[in-house]
């Protein structure tokens, strides 16, 4: 219940987070796929960014703009911003069972566009 408190009170907007981010120009689909293919390599070789995760987490608490959308399995051993060595809201991560792209998932993705 401890961990579950805290994650709350990182991620609840705070007094001192900054506005809504302005929308980030749209990435072109090939430097989005190039992005994620040069994080994957960084990941692959140890060589992932250092990241500031709470300074993160406080400059998005009040609005998003991710570049990419990823559709991944629901598995607790790594997660699609430390495969593409990306930052907390650099993807709207989608992830279910089995990688079945039902309604409920489509829905999800359109969401994230």
């Amino acid at each position: 219940m401890k961990i579950l408190a805290l994650a709350f009170l990182l991620l609840a907007p705070a007094a001192h987070a900054a506005a809504v981010p302005a929308p980030a120009a749209a990435v072109a689909a090939d430097e989005a796929l190039s992005r994620l293919k040069a994080g994957a390599k960084r990941f692959a070789a140890g060589t992932g960014r250092p990241r500031a995760n709470l300074t993160q987490v406080r400059a998005t608490a009040n609005g998003q703009n991710p570049f990419a959308a990823v559709l991944g399995c629901m598995d607790s051993r790594v997660g699609p911003e430390l495969v593409f060595d990306q930052g907390i809201g650099d993807l709207f991560s989608l992830r279910i069972a089995g990688n079945v792209a039902d309604e409920d998932a489509l829905g999800g993705l359109e969401y994230a566009a």
